[in-house]
């Protein structure tokens, strides 16, 4: 199978005129990099109107294409891979319709991030939208709200790799995250939303049971195979990076660029992070800003990736093509300070927790502290106003995601040795071994603020490898005035 997607791949680039690219990969050509047109696009956008966004989304089995590849009756939204994104202001109200059109599964929605009530008709994962019904959700934004990208997709269990992986799964953008960066206000904004796909000979997505993890898959930029983008040498971009596939880890490299991350995960970060390396596990979000280089052709790849001796291998590939042509830009300097963001070590902490990522020595049968997910059962009881520290272990073989919704938390320790402290986010990788190379010894330590009363009520902490969480890594809390 890894031969049949190779063999397209070529026909993509083929198709887009980009084999060429390979000469310059990773350089810098001398003189004019002209003869590359722009094919990079941002998704459709559905922007909120008087603080409300009303949007639908529409589930149909439809024959669609994923670059130039041809899906037979897969399952997407308003009959798009990429469907529209989501953006909005703090304080906004999301008024959204889901249709749910196929035959034999309930889903849901879940939005991925925003800090909002889990409860009655909002970001309620414990709803079921059977075949062929119509549900309206109406989710509200706090005024406070961080400004960034974040998600929506299915949470359905039991589904909800099946159906992400069909290509249900969207951007959310809340404005606002360069307001105190003033000379940033009318630079590029892109959005670049990450997600493989596998298509089988007869051109439809494999069934549920039939999903690999681990197989050879087409990786695309909003749905495009390796589009090119074009910046002016010193210009400064935004790019939106956004992980919305099933279970794929991506590290990012841009060639002869370093990347200077303002956020993460939707939340802005109290410094300017230089990286040369973006590691995103699924579901997690990374917004950095890009300068132009000097003139030439560069190229945004994913470097291969091993997920453990229980996991999966993933051979590295190009994403996007970056050309850098014209005249230079006008000079704008890179933030120099942030707005503060408290640092929650220095507040006292109500209750520690240890939570047990497990599975069997097959890579299967996944729990969270000897139990698999019951929707029907509560796992762990939260008092509204409390700060608590969990250390989440990985006793497998291989890499999991921890990610907890309603909230945000901050990464303390990873291997019980202290990290700098940049920020908050809702998604962490989780290491299978400790820095020692002891395979069911890894990591991350957290502190997380249970204070917003918006959260009270019921939703999930979870590994945000879909696969797993369908097979049981995943867990029920319950904040509690």
């Amino acid at each position: 199978m890894a031969s049949l997607v190779a063999s397209r791949l070529a026909v993509l680039a083929l198709s887009a005129g980009l084999l060429g690219v390979g000469a310059h990969a990773g350089t810098n050509s001398c003189g004019s990099a002209g003869g590359y047109d722009e094919t990079f696009r941002n998704p459709p956008e559905i922007v909120s109107q008087n603080g409300v966004l009303n949007a639908t989304l529409a589930i149909e089995a439809t024959d669609f294409d994923v670059a130039s590849m041809s899906v037979k009756g897969g399952y997407v939204y308003n009959g798009l891979y990429t469907p529209p994104t989501l953006r909005m202001k703090p304080g906004d109200v999301i008024k959204l319709k889901l249709v749910n059109g196929m035959s034999d599964q309930f889903t849901n929605i879940h939005t991925h991030g925003l800090n909002v009530s889990p409860l009655g008709n909002g970001d309620n994962v414990f709803l079921h939208v059977m075949p062929g019904e119509t549900f309206d959700y109406t989710i509200a934004l706090p005024k406070t709200h961080p400004a960034g990208l974040f998600w929506y997709h299915p949470h359905a269990h039991g589904f909800s790799q099946f159906q992400v992986y069909n290509g249900m799964s969207g951007g959310l953008i809340v404005d606002g995250l360069l307001d105190p960066f003033p000379q940033l206000a009318n630079i590029a904004d892109r959005t670049l939303l990450l997600k493989d796909s596998y298509v089988q000979d007869d051109g439809t997505i494999p069934a549920e049971d039939d999903l690999d993890t681990g197989h050879a898959s087409l990786r695309t930029v909003n749905g495009q195979a390796n589009p090119t983008l074009k910046i002016r040498p010193d210009e400064l971009q935004l790019w939106r990076f956004g992980n919305i596939g099933a279970n794929r880890y991506y590290e990012l490299v841009l060639n002869g660029h370093t990347m200077y991350e303002i956020a993460r995960d939707g939340n802005r970060h109290n410094q300017l992070v230089p990286m040369q390396q973006i590691l995103l596990p699924p579901a997690s979000r990374s917004e950095v800003l890009v300068r132009g280089g000097a003139p030439g052709v560069y190229t945004l790849r994913t470097l291969s990736i091993s997920t453990g001796p229980l996991g999966d291998q993933y051979d590295e590939t190009t994403l996007a093509t970056l050309v850098s042509e014209g005249s230079p830009a006008p000079f704008v300097a890179l933030p120099a300070s942030f707005p503060a963001v408290p640092d929650l070590r220095t507040k006292p902490i109500a209750r520690t927790r240890v939570i047990r990522f497990q599975e069997d020595d097959q890579g299967g049968n996944f729990a969270i502290n000897g139990k698999q997910f019951d929707m029907n059962r509560v796992d762990t009881v939260v008092q509204l106003g409390d700060l608590e520290e969990w250390e989440v272990t990985n006793e497998t073989g291989e890499l999991h995601v921890f990610h907890i919704h309603q909230l945000d938390f901050q990464v303390t320790k990873v291997n019980g040795k202290e990290v700098a402290f940049t920020g908050y986010q809702d998604n962490v990788n989780v290491p299978y071994a400790d820095d020692d190379g002891n395979v069911g010894k890894g990591s991350v330590t957290l502190r997380i603020p249970f204070t917003d009363p918006v959260i009270v009520g019921k939703f999930v902490y979870h590994c945000h490898i879909l696969e797993h969480e369908d097979g049981g890594m995943m867990a029920t809390i319950e904040v509690q005035e």
